[in-house]
C-alpha cells in the first residue's frame, strides 16, 4: 500500500452535462496519492466508496442514483462518457478502476471506450455478460418497489444463507451501515434509475469481452449466489488480459473484508 500522506480530505460536488443533467461526485484522499475510481454496485452509490489509506478514491452516483439525475437515453456507452467527463472535471489523466457487482459493466464500457484513461480494471463480484433473457418489467418493478419500501430489509435479506465471510461483513456495523446507505441512495429519488440500470445490465451489452483490451484483475467469492464463480471464470477466460482470484468462504460481499489489500494489488500491478 502506498505510504501515508498529508492533507487527505473528503470533497463532494457536482458537474453539469450538456443535457442539463447533474452528476454527483465524491473524492476521498490527498491529491498526490494514487487515484482509484470506484464504481458502485447497482444497489449502491458514491457513499459506498471505501476509504483507503494512501489512496485517492474517486466515485460518483450513476444516473438516477443518490444526487445524480436521470439520463433519459442512458446506455453503457453514455456511462463511459460520464466517467470521462468526471475525470476531465477533476483533472485526472489516467486511473485504475475498482468496480463492484453491476458497476463491472460500466468499468468494461470505460475500458472499451477510453482505454487511454484506464490503467487497469479491478472487478469484484462482477456482473457477467448477460446470456439469458432479461426479467419482465413487472418482476423488476416488484424488486424495485420492495427495495424502495424498506432498504434496511433488503440489506437484512443478504444475511439469509450468507457465507462465512459475508456474514462477517453483515455483522460489522460500519460495513452494514455502508451497505444500507447504498441501498437507500439507490432509490432515494425514486426507482426509475434502479430500473433503468437493472434493464441495461440484463440486456445485450454493446461490446464483447474481446473488446476489453486493458488488463483486468478479478476477485470473486467461491460461494457467490448472485453471480456464480463459474460465471466469473467464463468471463475471465474470454477477456484478452484477465487474472481471476477466488475468495474462499465468500459470497457476493466477502471481498469487502480485504478491500485494502485488493486496492493495493490493483494499484501496484
Amino acid at each position: 500500500m502506498p505510504g501515508a500522506s498529508g492533507g487527505a480530505r473528503r470533497e463532494r460536488g457536482t458537474i453539469r452535462s450538456a443535457g442539463a443533467r447533474t452528476l454527483c461526485w465524491q473524492v476521498d484522499g490527498a491529491a498526490d496519492d494514487p487515484t482509484l475510481l470506484w464504481l458502485h454496485g447497482s444497489t449502491g452509490s458514491s457513499r459506498t466508496a471505501p476509504t483507503l489509506p494512501g489512496v485517492r478514491v474517486v466515485s460518483y452516483d450513476r444516473p438516477g442514483y443518490g444526487g445524480s439525475t436521470l439520463h433519459p437515453q442512458r446506455t453503457l456507452m453514455t456511462d463511459a462518457d460520464d466517467v470521462e467527463a468526471l475525470l476531465d472535471h477533476l483533472g485526472i489523466d489516467r486511473t485504475a478502476v475498482l468496480a463492484f457487482s453491476g458497476g463491472a459493466a460500466i468499468a468494461y464500457a470505460a475500458g472499451v471506450s477510453t482505454p487511454q484513461r484506464v490503467t487497469r480494471l479491478g472487478i469484484v463480484s462482477g456482473a457477467p455478460w448477460p446470456t439469458a433473457p432479461a426479467p419482465s418489467a413487472e418482476v423488476l418493478l416488484s424488486a424495485a418497489t420492495a427495495l424502495s419500501a424498506d432498504p434496511g430489509a433488503a440489506v437484512d435479506r443478504l444475511a439469509v444463507n450468507a457465507s462465512l465471510r459475508d456474514a462477517e461483513v453483515l455483522n460489522t456495523p460500519a460495513l452494514r451501515h455502508e451497505l444500507l446507505e447504498g441501498a437507500t441512495d439507490a432509490v432515494s429519488s425514486g426507482v426509475a434509475g434502479w430500473l433503468q440500470e437493472a434493464h441495461l445490465l440484463r440486456t445485450r451489452w454493446p461490446f464483447e469481452p474481446r473488446d476489453v483490451r486493458v488488463p483486468v484483475l478479478m476477485w470473486h467469492g467461491s460461494e457467490d449466489q448472485a453471480v456464480s464463480f463459474d460465471a466469473a471464470s467464463t468471463v475471465a477466460g474470454q477477456l484478452p488480459q484477465a487474472y481471476l482470484q477466488k475468495i474462499e468462504n465468500a459470497g457476493h460481499l466477502g471481498w469487502m473484508l480485504e478491500r485494502a489489500e485488493i486496492a493495493a494489488q490493483l494499484i501496484s500491478s
